[in-house]
């Protein structure tokens, strides 16, 4: 619900519309007995628009921009409805309920009332305006949850199958901890100083795989920043070691050691101390996470059905 509380509200940060005593600039739509002003339709999608400038090459803006008032002016269409369902229907948000949700706001951006009260002013806008706009967006949600959310029933079938085609987002990168015990070759070394460097380097391998303490043998050999701590290098998942060292680690289980990996800085010998991630979280694990997902799923579908019912019952002309 959220999500669409923010897509309502990304839309609704404009002044309500007092047509007397003003200078009508032009009808951008009607719907029902209350119109829609372009000069509306421009305040509301003014940073949009810009965007749409900005990003655009001269020859596709114009088309880019006509499409894109069209998205605003369709928001604002169906938020002139959501007004008049509201009023319609009789839904009623008390003042302890915005204050509840100004104070989440505040929660959630760590910020103060009055950075608050600041940001508005720098927007042009006041606090009490702001309060009728939460006011209004808590209202559309109370109604989006009473016509919408209370009907969509989800059984564990559900709940599973959206586990399977999502099971991806369930399961974390697969991660290694790698160890290591590295010899380098220097620069210009000579052929004859290269084999003694990888005789030593066989060596330590076959001291670790008869089982002396890797860490050990890190300490006392490896000539690489991580040695004093055993060569312990960390977790990594994929594409954070370089290719060769990669391809030696991810194919190790817990405890095993690698083959000697050559590279031209030198000779690696490497050992896995941990994996973890690269399977799926069990069903049950995440089961409340998938509710969530799903019903935010079922919801947004049904809210574009319940939308446009609304719309093909009420009166809308469009005159862009």
């Amino acid at each position: 619900m959220k999500k669409i509380f923010y897509l309502i509200t990304a839309f609704l940060f404009l002044f309500p519309a007092d047509i007397r005593g003003q200078v009508v600039d032009r009808i951008a739509a009607v719907v029902n007995n209350e119109i829609i002003t372009l000069s509306e339709m421009e305040e509301a999608g003014a940073r949009f628009f810009h965007q749409v400038k900005e990003s655009s090459i001269p020859s596709e803006r114009e088309e880019k921009l006509r499409r894109a008032r069209a998205e605003i002016l369709n928001q604002l269409i169906e938020n002139k409805l959501l007004d008049q369902e509201i009023k319609k229907r009789k839904v009623e948000v008390s003042e302890r309920e915005v204050d509840a949700a100004i104070d989440d706001i505040l929660k959630q951006n760590r910020m103060t009332m009055n950075d608050l009260k600041m940001a508005l002013a720098k927007e042009g806008t006041s606090y009490s305006v702001y309060r009728s706009h939460i006011r209004d967006d808590l209202g559309k949600m109370r109604l989006i949850n009473r016509d919408i959310k209370s009907k969509i029933v989800l059984n564990e079938e559900d709940l599973r199958k959206f586990y399977q085609e999502n099971i991806k987002e369930y399961t974390d990168p697969l991660e290694v901890k790698v160890q290591q015990i590295f010899l380098p070759i220097p620069q210009e070394t000579a052929e004859e100083k290269i084999r003694a460097i990888h005789k030593e380097a066989e060596s330590l391998l076959t001291r670790a795989r008869q089982g002396e303490d890797f860490a050990q043998l890190a300490r006392d050999h490896s000539r690489s920043p991580e040695a004093s701590a055993g060569g312990v290098l960390g977790f990594f998942k994929h594409k954070e070691l370089l290719p060769e060292l990669e391809e030696a680690a991810f194919k190790l289980k817990v405890g095993e050691i690698s083959d000697l990996v050559r590279r031209p800085q030198g000779f690696h010998i490497l050992r896995v101390l941990d994996r973890k991630g690269g399977e799926p979280k069990p069903f049950a694990e995440v089961q409340n996470r998938i509710r969530e997902a799903k019903m935010q799923e079922e919801v947004e579908k049904k809210f574009k059905d319940w939308m446009q019912s609304l719309r093909a019952k009420a009166y809308v002309e469009t005159r862009l």
